[in-house]
């Protein structure tokens, strides 16, 4: 099962987001800061992390999502804001903008995508891989 991180220091969004996407079948872990996200990715894989960009503390989520991207290569990124457009920073190449308020149905298609197109490279790594033998 596929894991996001949901990261989002209002907790009515997290919880709505949360859902829609356990609903969905991912496997979701949550954080309400950034600090807190770190410390679980810290635990293990993560595939794909939807992330506001401003939350409380030193780091935002912008810091996160190029942590993510670091670590994890072909992790899905999907940041969002109420206040800051995409220009106004600096996203890692793989991440994807939405603002506040966005279309839940739009996220979850989006991770749903996300999930399809790695399951899809999974698959045919696994291909070349058999082959190659």
């Amino acid at each position: 099962m596929r894991k996001v991180l949901v990261v989002d220091d209002e907790v009515l969004i997290r919880m709505t987001v949360t859902d829609a996407l356990e609903d969905a079948g991912f496997e979701v872990i949550e954080a309400g800061t950034v600090d807190e996200a770190l410390d679980k990715i810290d635990d293990g894989t993560i595939h794909f992390l939807f992330t506001d960009i401003q939350m409380p503390g030193l780091l935002m989520g912008v810091d996160l999502a190029h942590e993510v991207a670091a670590r994890f290569p072909h992790a899905g990124i999907v940041v969002a804001s109420g206040r800051i457009t995409p220009g106004e920073i600096d996203l890692p190449s793989s991440a994807q903008f939405f603002s506040k308020p966005y279309d839940l149905d739009l996220i979850v298609a989006r991770f749903e995508s996300m999930s399809k197109s790695a399951d899809q490279r999974a698959s045919s790594s696994h291909v070349s891989e058999t082959s190659g033998r």
